[in-house]
């Protein structure tokens, strides 16, 4: 397929939908982030059902003036379905009007990991298991990337082949592997942070002592990985000035997180 024919058959509702896709899943996090740590997370005992009544047609009368717990459980699970909703949608708008099969790909790819998920909270629930806790915390922000990344390539613009604009710039001497590095750092370092939110009560002060000073020395990894990634793309030869825009918010926003993670210490452990 020319160039011209791909340019033509551009649709920006792809697009749209990621990004209504992406924008309701961040305040879902957020939501998540509450329910532990407020406790709330068996504030509602059943599941798929919320006591008895199907999850849509729970009295809304009851979960809106209702505890704080079942008001924070009860709406973290219509957010998650409408997020749901949104997943089904986009792979419909991604199949109809793109044509990259790549791009397909990634819309079912992002259902699919949305649906399990949804399962993993539920499952969680009904076990009342720490251990899916932690993966239920640790797969929602996976899924969000995954709809930052789906946002950015269905930004298409005519810099051949349908690329999409972020990957025709220069590697710029393998920029763009750093980057990917960073990420998978700052992952693992998520992944952590979660086993430390979900931590055993059992657990004994060694083995959490362990933990804690290893998430601080993967702190201080990420942080400085992640500021070098602002240097280099600050001296990146790309013409996109949006790169090194993108680089100097990745700078502002591990310092603000490291700046939160010294505060929690405080107000939690004094």
């Amino acid at each position: 397929m020319s160039n011209h024919a791909i340019i033509d058959d551009f649709s920006p509702w792809p697009h749209r939908w990621a990004l209504l896709l992406c924008g309701t899943t961040f305040p879902l996090l957020w939501v998540g982030g509450l329910i532990t740590t407020t406790d709330a997370g068996m504030a509602v005992p059943d599941w798929p059902n919320t006591y008895g009544y199907n999850m849509f047609a729970y009295p809304w009368q009851t979960w809106m003036f209702g505890p704080w717990d079942l008001f924070i459980e009860h709406g973290h699970r219509l957010l998650a379905s409408l997020v749901g909703l949104l997943a089904i949608g986009l792979l419909v708008v991604v199949w109809r009007s793109d044509r990259r099969r790549w791009m397909r790909s990634l819309a079912l790819a992002a259902l699919a990991l949305v649906i399990f998920q949804g399962v993993l909270g539920g499952l969680r629930v009904v076990a009342n298991e720490r251990l899916l806790a932690m993966a239920h915390g640790s797969t929602g922000p996976l899924f969000f990337a995954l709809t930052c990344v789906i946002v950015v390539l269905t930004l298409r613009r005519p810099y051949g082949a349908g690329r999409p604009a972020a990957a025709a710039a220069s590697d710029d001497g393998g920029l763009s592997r750093l980057a990917l590095l960073t990420a998978a750092l700052a992952y693992c370092q998520l992944v952590l942070g979660a086993s430390l939110r979900h931590v055993d009560a059992a657990t004994g002060p060694w083995a959490f002592g362990v933990l804690v000073k290893f998430h601080l020395f993967l702190a201080a990894v990420v942080a400085v990985q992640t500021l070098w990634v602002m240097v280099r793309t600050v001296r990146s030869r790309s013409p996109q000035r949006a790169v090194r825009v993108i680089g100097v918010l990745l700078g502002l926003v591990v310092t603000a997180q490291v700046g939160l993670g010294v505060a929690t210490w405080a107000a939690k452990y004094g």
